[in-house]
């Protein structure tokens, strides 16, 4: 629900350079462990490569859901700047309903939009709008990027109160909710929220993300949490000797069996709660 199939926002990134990379770590998630569909939150200030994108998609056999929006301001192209918000909103619509550019290829989701810490720039906010616009008028799932905790309840709080419904929303980067009462709070709205960084050193690391999957099932929330890596670079790819992306179920998976996790809460984060997100 939240990985990137190619990015361009620093040296290191994978772009497109790293297709058979990708084809090999893809295929061994749809051959071994069954993965059928893959959201790529890369938008069009991330990189966003269509082209590149429908060609990992028919070697490999995976449905990769693509998608519009904004990214952080430093990443944002000059027109954002010179453009209205209805102009904006116009874009996304146009990629969710039309086809992206001229290949036809629909966006299914409107993410990964973001607020910069602590607190969001004017050209963030007004893409932010645009895109809540967009999605008020599409029904298009929403997926952010709440920047290391500062802003999750902030932008669920904001998305559900300009009337977009909160079961279409996914919070992103949870895990560094900063304390219980947040979470809770956090849940409270509604939304799902993206545990999101797995395998990632960034962060507080793999077991305090399956303490928090395992509290998270307590509160009775469970149904509210989906599972990704966010994978940027191309280091971290199986194939390139990284953790890649079965480490999600060589690794974590098990993890969270520890903790008490059946196989039916794991097909609820990986399965029921993503078709339900994305399907309605």
């Amino acid at each position: 629900m939240h990985e990137h199939m190619c990015i361009d926002l620093s040296p290191g990134d994978p772009g497109t350079s790293a297709f058979d990379e990708f084809c090999a770590d893809l295929c061994e998630l749809k051959q071994r462990w069954g993965v059928g569909n893959i959201v790529d939150l890369t938008n069009q200030s991330m990189g966003r490569d269509v082209c590149y994108v429908q060609r990992l998609a028919e070697e490999t056999g995976i449905n990769i859901i693509m998608s519009t929006g904004y990214y952080l301001e430093q990443y944002l192209a000059d027109y954002v700047e010179d453009s209205t918000v209805e102009e904006l909103a116009e874009i996304a619509v146009r990629d969710l309903t039309e086809g992206i550019d001229d290949t036809g290829v629909k966006a299914g989701v409107i993410g990964e939009i973001a607020w910069s810490k602590p607190e969001p720039g004017p050209l963030e906010l007004k893409a932010w709008e645009a895109m809540c616009v967009a999605a008020l008028r599409t029904g298009a799932v929403v997926s952010t990027h709440a920047t290391r905790g500062y802003q999750d309840l902030q932008q669920a709080v904001d998305l559900v109160g300009r009337g977009i419904d909160p079961e279409r929303i996914v919070i992103g980067h949870c895990e560094f909710c900063p304390d219980d009462e947040s979470l809770e709070e956090l849940l409270g709205t509604g939304v799902c929220i993206g545990i999101d960084m797995i395998g990632n050193a960034y962060g507080k690391g793999d077991e305090y993300r399956a303490d928090l999957v395992s509290k998270i099932k307590d509160m009775g929330c469970l149904s509210q949490v989906t599972l990704s890596l966010d994978l940027c670079n191309r280091e971290d790819l199986k194939s390139a000797g990284g953790y890649g992306y079965a480490h999600l179920f060589e690794v974590f998976l098990p993890m969270l069996k520890e903790r008490g996790i059946t196989d039916d809460d794991i097909e609820l984060m990986l399965d029921k709660t993503p078709r339900r997100v994305l399907m309605g």
